[in-house]
């Protein structure tokens, strides 16, 4: 996987080469918009790479990483906020997702939405990806969410662009960091979903102890 990283982000540097601050807006988008397919742990560090090239200038990036990001998110939101949320209402149970944990999902974000918004966005890995979908199923206050992404997205952000500058060439090193914890993610996420799986199958919610 890491080979693969590696290739995708030499990928991402020639694509930015021929587009500019088009490209960095697109893939900033795409980044957010397709979730897990264009990581921004590959993307962002990209950017810094060619700053510290002298190619691209921080604010600029910085002005259309964050544009590309918002407007992402904001769409991830809206598609299930609008279609998602009718869509697991009438088909969910084939999915093994209840009414029952769409509205335990509403009094999460009730309770702890602010929180969740804000601290999902500072995760370093593929996780913050995944905000904009349960607060879209939620049907957060679009103005709440919107703050809280714009908000919680820059610190990372920051975060990644710097790190391509310091690094320059040796964008391995960041990318085999990141491979490891997502990696470590992926599989908290498993053990998650088979747990979620088999609690459902014994008809107990994990909503109840």
């Amino acid at each position: 996987m890491f080979s693969f990283l590696f290739s995708y982000a030499e990928s991402a540097i020639g694509f930015l080469d021929n587009f500019g601050y088009f490209g960095v807006f697109l893939l900033s988008l795409l980044d957010r918009l397709t979730v897990f397919l264009i990581p921004a742990e590959i993307v962002l560090p990209a950017f810094g790479i060619l700053i510290s090239q002298g190619d691209f200038s921080f604010w600029s990036v910085f002005i259309w990483v964050t544009v590309g990001n918002f407007l992402g998110n904001i769409a991830l939101y809206w598609i299930f906020s609008s279609g998602g949320r009718p869509f697991l209402e009438k088909y969910g149970k084939y999915l093994l997702i209840s009414h029952h944990d769409l509205h335990h999902l509403d009094n999460l974000f009730i309770k702890y939405g602010d929180k969740l918004l804000l601290f999902g966005y500072l995760i370093p890995t593929a996780v913050r990806s995944l905000v904009p979908i349960p607060a879209g199923l939620a049907r957060v206050n679009l103005k709440k969410f919107s703050i809280y992404t714009l908000i919680g997205s820059l610190p990372l952000n920051i975060l990644y662009i710097i790190a391509g500058m310091k690094i320059g060439d040796n964008l391995g090193q960041i990318l085999s960091y990141f491979d490891s914890l997502n990696y470590i993610v992926i599989t908290v996420l498993v053990i998650l979903i088979v747990l979620y799986i088999y609690r459902h199958k014994i008809h107990k919610h994990l909503t109840h102890d």
